[in-house]
């Protein structure tokens, strides 16, 4: 038997009532974290104004207490840094931890629930209750599918954030141009890929910075999920120090898979809208927009990284709440996607494919308003239909075509 707490979809398969709240959808989680380098110039002011650094709306923030590591290559050449990041991630059980947080982990007893994955799912309170046996097949689908569509989707993104400046030196960046070379190596093939960035570096002007991500995704998948609930799960109720020990001592069933790295520069940012005898505004901004950008990136890459969004209008014109954070240009192009529920679990029919209307597109990055940025005043971008989309309705999702 298999004691869990389950909540049923709201509004159907799409866990969401389509033409209702468009905000109310199963986002993927983000945990992101940033490795600190003191040593370095404004490597201090960047460490503390990354706390402040919000998770991108379009993710549920799964954020854990520890937010800022110390550097962990030090004098070991940057090329081994993923491999000092993972080994890092595992000795902290940070896995684990992931799981714990969405099981809401009571700290004093070690019982979990499933009130977050309920809240995050929007799955009908009723059922919170439920007791489901290995007979209930439907019961056992939609477990499945909160695992796999919610759970699963927990991504870890470690960011390495270095200030360049145009006095600088290159050699003084060995650890941001030795990651930056061989990745751009690895992408092209070239090989005097560390000789152009540091003729980059050397030619950069104002306050930018280079961010090194590595992303990683929680391994999730039904075999860890059940094997969780049969051996670790309890609730509240069913206190069970036995499991509590084991999962505690538990190392190996839960992990992180390494996804991809990604090197992007900040460009030229405006400062209107900053405070300049504030500099860490400034900071702030550089480093926020920088993020960004590497998300974008990312997602371009990696299919399972890439995120839905609802409609937030379909008439009198087609809306949804991203912009130029989220990459967006008069080339983008986005399915239609309407969920649902087979035998439990959910699957995404495309209806249509729809793209930006030209200069309709929302400049919804940090602090455009404050800098006066064209259409930063808009409150969604407007699309337009390239094929099908008959029927569609507010609250379905779209997810951008590459």
């Amino acid at each position: 038997m298999v004691l869990v707490a389950l909540l049923l979809y709201v509004g159907g398969a799409a866990a969401q009532q389509l033409g209702a709240d468009t905000e109310d959808y199963r986002r993927s989680s983000l945990y992101s974290l940033l490795i600190a380098h003191p040593e370095f110039r404004y490597g201090k002011e960047i460490a503390e104004v990354f706390n402040s650094i919000p998770i991108p709306e379009k993710f549920n923030d799964h954020n854990l207490n520890r937010r800022v590591l110390n550097s962990l290559v030090y004098n070991k050449k940057a090329k081994d840094e993923p491999t000092y990041i993972s080994d890092f991630l595992y000795k902290n059980a940070i896995a684990r931890r992931l799981v714990a947080k969405w099981y809401n982990r009571e700290k004093a007893s070690g019982a979990f629930d499933m009130e977050l994955i309920s809240e995050r799912g929007y799955y009908d309170a009723s059922f919170r209750d439920i007791e489901l046996s290995k007979q209930d097949i439907r019961g056992l689908a939609r477990l499945a599918d909160a695992g796999e569509e919610l759970i699963q989707n927990t991504f870890v993104l470690v960011n390495d954030i270095y200030y360049v400046d145009k006095e600088l030196q290159a050699d003084k960046w060995g650890v941001a141009l030795e990651v930056l070379g061989i990745l751009l190596d690895a992408a092209t093939g070239s090989e005097s890929g560390l000789q152009n960035v540091g003729n980059f570096v050397k030619q950069i002007e104002g306050f930018r910075v280079i961010v090194v991500s590595h992303l990683y995704r929680l391994n999730f998948t039904e075999d860890v999920m059940w094997n969780f609930y049969e051996n670790y799960y309890y609730d509240a109720q069913s206190v069970d120090s036995a499991k509590r020990e084991a999962f505690d001592k538990s190392m190996d069933l839960f992990t992180l898979e390494y996804i991809d790295s990604q090197v992007v520069a900040s460009g030229k940012t405006s400062i209107e809208g900053v405070n300049t005898d504030t500099p860490e505004q400034m900071i702030r901004k550089v480093c926020t927009r920088a993020i960004d950008k590497s998300i974008v990136q990312l997602q371009r890459k990696n299919e399972v990284f890439r995120v839905k969004t609802p409609l937030h209008s379909v008439e009198p014109t087609i809306t949804a709440k991203i912009g130029l954070k989220e990459g967006i240009d008069e080339n983008s192009r986005f399915e239609v996607l309407l969920p649902n529920e087979v035998d439990g679990r959910t699957k995404y029919e495309r209806m249509g494919v729809i793209r930006p209307v030209r200069g309709m597109i929302w400049d919804n990055r940090y602090m455009a308003i404050e800098e006066k940025a064209e259409n930063a005043t808009l409150d969604a971008t407007t699309f337009e239909v390239v094929s099908g989309c008959k029927g569609i309705v507010e609250g379905m999702l779209i997810r951008e075509i590459f």
